[in-house]
């Protein structure tokens, strides 16, 4: 993906002493930070260092032994000791709460008949025995199932036999168990055309579970063919699995600030997915570079070569989920004076050999920040300065800033910039409960995502360095803000929105110049409306800048300017809906509209403005999850545990009553500006009122 082209921004870089510089043709990228302090990020961390964490940790996926359950883990002492090697205060491990694990412990897969061959060992790679499995000694005849669709268990006698299966083994296990089978041998690959010998780190969740073996597809495919061939094959399985109980670990440490009373900015990095599961990219990759960007901070304000910020900084290393949610819930005082969270989650992967792209996933509207623009804003940086550039005369030079490591790539930086996803820990800080607006780093697409393929090969330190390099400047930048850094983020910030504003107009105005006579209407109000809801939450973007310097009169003037000035961006795309819509009637032979026209509904959300109350906060991680049975059913928008019947954004609807300053209406404008299969107007109402009967807004 090529970068967004800014505005050439003349003194942060001189060009001038560079020979070739006048030349370029590209505008070039500012930065945020003084650039000297951008060069000690970029020079004092590393790519290799943080290559070498994940070859410590997690150089292949092993079998986990029962003295790792009795102490603290393995991952756990590894971060503990790096961090104290590197000098950093305030490092702990803290246990937020008992769990159980499966585990196994030994499996084993031989053909008895008519070959004496071993097809499978979990010695030999760990991913082959299904989590879930139970223990088993049992030796029996193989069953071909196919998909394991009802017709073909149907037509297979699969009692007292295993069944043999390309499907997932948990989507056929309890059919195939109902109907006789012994057990489970899948040869699901994830992605077969690609990489043959990749299996999934998947298993079994039954009430009633066997067990299951996964086999590569090269040798899955093989088996299958002599069964479809009608060669009868005897196999032993053999397996022993265990349930241990142990604690959720978080690694954690903080670098403070020059001030112990103000905000902090909060990492987080899941060290573990599970316990038996250990992938070098998801996530050994994100704890790896979590480390180094602890370390490259600490020296750099230990040695004075980098001023240290009024702000702590916090590093987490949790178990994904299951750890990251008791701590939020257990640590709300720190919560409550965070500014914002910053997630690596599978952070190494070989951008080039993958074709994929390094994104950053920014906040919803629910959680307007300008920590995405500050993130993106060095996304944008990294990406102008690391690829080579075309100029006249001079021949080609290389790029203007590399972050290169020693045995990485010298590829250019390939990124993305997405809308919000979830599924990693900085959802939990989202959480309407938590109010810590995080953005997600992550590299995707993912070819070895959740697979046996998933080591230390698929990562490249030179992406690693990026990685530690954008994650460490994005958090000492609002780390070490005040009153001029402000107005520089604030100006980065309307850039951005303006910006924005702007490719959302272009993208109505496309669709008015394809709109039928019957839905000119309809498609102008969306557009006009789509203008509404990127002003209020670009304005909302703005208004965070303030709790950099609360007490700043230019600051709060700037922004205050800034807001006027978006105004009247938004006005003029209107303007230009106008003529667009207006040009599209005189070709369609109809009228134009003349102005929106509201329905009585929509009247009606207009005027109710729905306000969070301290319940919300009080309640924590999770508070939809609280809401009453009887409320539940009376509404029928949600079922139990917050899983959605007719509801598909019920968190981020709640988000946008935080403020107050949002009508219902407001609210539903911003949920069809950024969701396509935004929730009804009536849906949205009927659930304002069920959180003002649980006593969340008023």
């Amino acid at each position: 993906m090529k970068p967004f082209k800014h505005s050439f921004i003349v003194g942060m870089v001189s060009l001038s002493t560079i020979a070739w510089g006048q030349n370029y043709t590209t505008p070039f990228q500012h930065c945020l930070l003084p650039e000297t302090y951008y060069d000690q990020l970029v020079g004092e961390s590393s790519g290799d260092r943080a290559f070498n964490y994940i070859m410590d940790i997690a150089p292949y996926e092993r079998d986990r032994q029962h003295a790792d359950y009795q102490g603290h883990f393995m991952e756990s002492e590894y971060v503990v000791a790096q961090l104290k090697r590197f000098g950093i205060p305030n490092v702990s491990i803290e246990e937020v709460g008992p769990t159980k694990a499966w585990d196994g412990i030994s499996a084993s897969l031989w053909e008895t008949a008519p070959k004496q061959v071993k097809i499978a060992d979990y010695q030999d790679l760990a991913a082959i025995l299904g989590q879930g499995s139970k223990s088993a000694d049992v030796t029996a005849q193989l069953a071909w199932i196919g998909q394991g669709e009802a017709h073909e268990l149907a037509a297979t006698d699969l009692k007292g036999k295993i069944a043999v299966t390309d499907a997932p083994a948990s989507r056929v296990h309890d059919k195939a168990v109902a109907a006789g089978a012994l057990g489970i041998i899948s040869c699901y690959g994830p992605r077969p055309l690609i990489d043959p010998l990749q299996i999934p780190n998947a298993g079994i969740r039954s009430k009633n579970p066997t067990f299951c073996f996964n086999l590569p597809p090269r040798d899955g495919y093989a088996l299958r063919d002599r069964l479809l061939k009608g060669e009868q094959i005897t196999v032993h399985a053999k397996v022993e699995t265990t349930e241990e109980n142990t604690d959720l670990e978080v690694p954690t440490c903080v670098i403070p600030g020059t001030d112990p009373h103000a905000e902090e900015v909060i990492f987080t990095a899941h060290l573990f997915e599970d316990y038996v599961k250990l992938g070098a990219n998801d996530n050994i990759s994100g704890s790896a570079a979590l480390l180094e960007v602890a370390r490259t901070l600490n020296e750099l304000f230990e040695s004075g070569r980098l001023p240290r910020p009024k702000r702590s900084l916090r590093f987490l290393w949790v178990p994904e989920f299951q750890g990251t949610i008791p701590w939020a819930k257990q640590h709300k005082e720190i919560l409550d004076r965070t500014l914002c969270g910053i997630n690596l989650d599978m952070v190494g992967l070989w951008l080039s050999k993958s074709g994929s792209y390094y994104c950053l996933h920014r906040t919803t509207m629910g959680n307007p920040h300008y920590l995405n623009d500050v993130a993106e804003s060095f996304y944008h940086y990294m990406g102008a300065t690391n690829k080579p550039f075309v100029a006249t005369g001079v021949g080609r030079p290389e790029a203007l800033k590399p972050v290169y490591s020693l045995t990485g790539s010298h590829d250019p930086f390939y990124y993305s910039i997405n809308a919000h996803y979830g599924s990693s820990d900085h959802e939990v800080l989202n959480d309407w409960g938590v109010q810590v607006p995080s953005v997600i780093m992550i590299t995707w697409p993912d070819n070895y995502y959740h697979t046996s393929g998933d080591r230390p090969s698929i990562c490249d330190p030179t992406q690693l360095h990026r990685a530690i390099v954008l994650a460490a400047a994005t958090a000492y930048t609002i780390a070490a803000a005040d009153e001029p850094t402000a107005l520089a983020i604030a100006g980065e910030v309307s850039a951005g929105a303006a910006k924005r504003l702007s490719l959302k107009a272009a993208e109505d105005l496309s669709a008015l110049t394809q709109a039928t006579t019957e839905q000119l209407a309809v498609t102008y109000k969306k557009a006009r409306f789509d203008q509404d809801a990127l002003l209020l939450n670009e304005q909302a973007t703005l208004e965070s800048i303030q709790e950099l310097a609360p007490n700043s009169t230019a600051v709060k003037a700037h922004i205050t300017t800034l807001q006027q000035l978006l105004q009247e961006k938004a006005a003029a795309n209107a303007k230009e809906m106008d003529a667009a819509a207006k040009a599209r009637a005189i070709l369609l032979g109809t009228t134009a509209p003349k102005r929106i026209e509201l329905t009585a509904e929509e009247k009606a959300a207009a005027k109710v403005f729905p306000r969070a109350t301290a319940k919300v906060k009080e309640s924590g991680y999770g508070v939809l999850r609280t809401l009453p049975k009887e409320l539940i059913e009376k509404y029928q928008l949600l079922a139990g545990n917050n899983a959605t019947v007719k509801l598909k954004h019920a968190d981020d609807i709640a988000k946008l009553t935080t403020s107050g300053q949002l009508s219902v209406l407001d609210i539903k404008k911003m949920q069809d500006a950024q969701f396509p299969d935004a929730d009804s107007l009536a849906d949205i109402t009927c659930f304002i009122q069920l959180l003002k009967e649980a006593g969340l807004v008023e």
